[in-house]
């Protein structure tokens, strides 16, 4: 089942976002609960540090924070409107590097990626024009094979995912350290949002792909290791994913507004739900150090234990 503490360090960052957000909640009755209302208070950017910490960053107002201790470690100059703004966070092992992707207001609204520590701020990439929805954006650092990994949606621009030279629908692979006109290389294609994502213990890539309308939402490989693409269940809207193993996984939802866990039984079988995990998850999920799941729920910043279900 899942534990919600009440940590200081949650309710600091509560109580930031809150302030600077007007506190107002999205609802059901949105048009599109994927595009957040502009007063709503978002932490869609969560990296876990190796002592237990961890990142968050504001969608709206681009503050990141190193918790607990509520620490600022960067404010970037972000477009904001729809999915736009600060998206993502990612850490070396050591935590001693940290990387941010978000829209820029300097930038035209592009999606661009940077190092942030250690000082001074570097441009990494700069990428294509984000839009209000399918942006992307969520990284990771990949200690693996020293690269940066970035989701990067259809940009509102379907037909262009099918071009293998477009980075539309793309997971892709950067290099660190630029430079900031790099070409990424491709890992896979196909996708139409491919925001939520996240690396296995032996450093499999695997995405949960959130899609408009009647197109289906799925769960497959993001890096080419092979292995079925399963068509989830209902509309969840994916937001998050955090492995928990090799073939197990909490998928957080926008629209769905649960934290499910999903199983693969064997490597060529297809992904099945397996039970719900937390009912409050709406923008994102990290793994944390010590194994428990940081939720980035419609109310607040929780820790959930991954070993209990919830029917």
């Amino acid at each position: 089942m899942s534990r919600r503490r009440p940590l200081a360090a949650l309710a600091l960052v509560a109580l930031a976002v809150a302030g600077c957000g007007g506190g107002e909640e999205p609802t059901r009755t949105q048009a599109d609960p994927r595009q957040p209302a502009a007063a709503t208070p978002v932490l869609a950017a969560l990296a876990a540090l190796p002592d237990g910490g961890y990142l968050t960053g504001e969608l709206a107002s681009g503050i990141v924070r190193r918790e607990p201790g509520a620490t600022v470690l960067a404010r970037l100059p972000v477009r904001t409107g729809g999915q736009r703004g600060l998206l993502g966070l990612a850490a070396t092992p050591d935590g001693r590097t940290v990387w941010a992707s978000y829209t820029s207001a300097r930038d035209g609204g592009r999606l661009v990626v940077e190092r942030l520590r250690p000082a001074p701020r570097t441009r990494v990439w700069t990428g294509p024009v984000g839009t209000a929805l399918a942006t992307g954006g969520h990284l990771l650092h990949d200690p693996d094979r020293d690269r940066l990994v970035i989701g990067v949606g259809d940009l509102q621009d379907p037909p262009r995912v099918r071009d293998p030279r477009a980075l539309n629908g793309k997971l892709l692979a950067l290099d660190p350290d630029g430079p900031p006109d790099q070409r990424p290389r491709v890992l896979s294609g196909g996708w139409n949002n491919p925001f939520a994502f996240d690396r296995t213990p032996r450093g499999r890539l695997l995405v949960a792909d959130n899609a408009p309308g009647r197109r289906p939402e799925r769960i497959g490989p993001g890096d080419g290791t092979g292995g079925p693409v399963t068509d989830l269940p209902g509309r969840i809207a994916p937001s998050g994913v955090a492995a928990l193993g090799e073939r197990r996984l909490a998928v957080c939802g926008v629209v769905s507004g649960r934290l499910d866990r999903f199983e693969q039984p064997t490597p060529d079988a297809p992904w099945r739900r397996t039970g719900v995990l937390d009912r409050d998850c709406r923008y994102g999920v990290v793994r944390l150090s010590d194994g428990r799941l940081l939720v980035s729920g419609a109310r607040d910043l929780h820790l959930v234990d991954p070993s209990g279900r919830t029917p």
